[in-house]
């Protein structure tokens, strides 16, 4: 009798490795042997506290240095997929594995682990939203607004998904997009699959229903998400500490030590991630729109941009009255967890969206790029749990320090700001149980539809970020959406193994 063995193998980026460390916890959890695979480079300088998940390696080309070794990130992905498939081939044969989960953007992988007769998953670690569009559009079902002076023209709504403006849809949908070498695999990320794949994303059923739901009728998807390590549905309060088990930045927890002395809900928390690069016209704006808000702020700041970091920040920092601390990186779901933290001005990538979702933290939402733009439109106009700021010129330029400003206040301070802009074409959604046929399971929503007519009052973005934290921690609770679809997803793993 042969046992399911799974490998999962993640993008080597810090936000595609942690939410597949998480759900890899969670297979073993369900008694399925799961390993992680990371670069050889990874394994050697990250410490791993991945519990039950053994870690292995395979080459990227770039051993020594890792992704900051290469020429470029093109170059770095075409030796990854020439020097790891090589090293995958040999490690799923001498480890046994049955099954390999693969980040959807690595289509090489799958190809490896079908040639050697062992299914293959796709596993999204973007919004499903954002996977749709580009599942959508690579099928010639969906098609942006032309390029040029077309401000406000929007896409047809499709299959779930709103009408979008062109800046809306993930970067890598055009061919202009930054980094040639990701384009092709984002907009083929399903293309390659097997008839009867399954499809696997980072996402819940109550969060992108309709997206789901109009996905579903192509192939076979699940919700198996959140990733994110979140208290217990029916926590104590008691004071936890939070970690997916992986850091490839080192963490400053000098922040927490900072964050104890402030009051509840006082501190806006600003972070863009551990890629994104903001430039120093935006870094100014920021901090002054930051500053005119006249809140407690602690910003994440990484080493490589801290020389763009303007002088009067730095100064404010270093007052007796400590109003602001500026650190290189943060243990942020420990800050996102902390009493103190008020709001979240974030660049909407889909861990950090998701990490404030789960932990009730509202969002000032500054997108940048990639699946961001989309998120940070759901964060507003769907889930209600957050506001956009908008840029001087909607596809480009920077988001002026007044605008921040605006925006921090309005979450801060619990008003209904920028989202009152929308509230015609806004569907605040609100998470429970009951009868709905179209997921073919017991779901329900309380839905306050905020048109000229409605005189139900909508949920404050704080009010309704707490009501997403209960419903992210009950997808994942035995017996939630997300707990249903993964040992759905261990009963195929276990059948098409051969267990009995």
């Amino acid at each position: 009798m042969s046992m399911a063995n799974v490998l999962l193998v993640p993008y080597p980026f810090q936000s595609h490795i942690n939410p597949m460390l998480q759900f890899a916890k969670r297979l073993a959890s369900k008694g399925v042997p799961a390993a992680l695979l990371v670069t050889r480079f990874i394994a050697r300088t990250v410490r791993f506290d991945a519990g039950p998940v053994r870690v292995k390696s395979i080459s990227d080309g770039h051993d020594e240095g890792g992704l900051s070794s290469a020429a470029s990130i093109d170059e770095y992905v075409e030796k990854l997929e020439s020097s790891g498939s090589v090293s995958l081939a040999a490690l799923i044969k001498e480890g046994h594995f049955t099954h390999v989960v693969y980040d959807s953007f690595m289509h090489w992988v799958a190809r490896t682990a079908r040639g050697l007769g062992r299914p293959a998953v796709p596993f999204s670690t973007q919004s499903c939203a954002a996977s749709a569009v580009y599942y959508y559009i690579n099928s010639g079902l969906l098609d942006p607004p032309p390029q040029g002076d077309n401000a406000g023209v929007r896409s047809e709504p499709f299959a779930g998904l709103p009408g979008l403006e062109r800046w809306e849809f993930p970067s890598f949908v055009f061919h202009d997009a930054p980094y040639p070498a990701l384009t092709a695999p984002a907009l083929a990320q399903f293309a390659d699959r097997d008839v009867g794949d399954w499809v696997l994303v980072n996402s819940f059923d109550e969060l992108e229903y309709e997206v789901l739901d109009g996905l579903k009728r192509h192939f076979k998807v699940r919700a198996i998400g959140t990733c994110v390590p979140l208290p217990a549905a029916d926590d104590s309060g008691d004071v936890v500490r939070f970690t997916y088990g992986a850091n490839l930045l080192d963490q400053e927890d000098t922040c927490i030590k900072w964050l104890d002395a402030k009051s509840s809900r006082s501190v806006v928390y600003v972070s863009f991630g551990s890629n994104a690069s903001i430039g120093a016209a935006q870094m100014e704006e920021l901090a002054r729109g930051l500053l005119a808000a006249g809140k407690p702020f602690l910003w994440v700041v990484r080493a490589g941009e801290e020389a763009q970091l303007p002088r009067h920040v730095l100064d404010v920092a270093a007052t007796a009255s400590g109003d602001a601390l500026v650190v290189r990186w943060s243990p942020q779901l420990d800050v996102l967890a902390h009493r103190a933290v008020g709001c979240f001005v974030t660049h909407c990538g889909w861990n950090s969206t998701l990490e404030a979702l789960g932990f009730g933290v509202p969002m000032v939402a500054l997108p940048l790029w990639t699946d961001q733009p989309i998120n940070a439109r759901l964060i507003e106009e769907a889930w209600g749990a957050g506001v956009r700021a908008r840029r001087r010129d909607a596809s480009a330029g920077v988001f002026p320090r007044g605008e921040i400003e605006q925006c921090v206040r309005a979450v801060m301070e619990d008003e209904d700001g920028r989202a009152a802009s929308a509230r015609a074409a806004r569907v605040v959604l609100t998470p429970g149980r009951a009868s709905d046929k179209k997921l073919g399971e017991s779901l329900e929503f309380a839905c306050a539809v905020m048109d000229g007519g409605a005189t139900e009052a909508e949920p404050s973005p704080r009010e309704a970020a707490r009501r997403w934290s209960e419903a992210a921690r009950a997808a994942v609770a035995p017996g939630g959406s997300s707990d249903q679809n993964l040992e759905e997803f261990v009963d195929y793993l276990r059948a098409s193994a051969g267990e009995k």
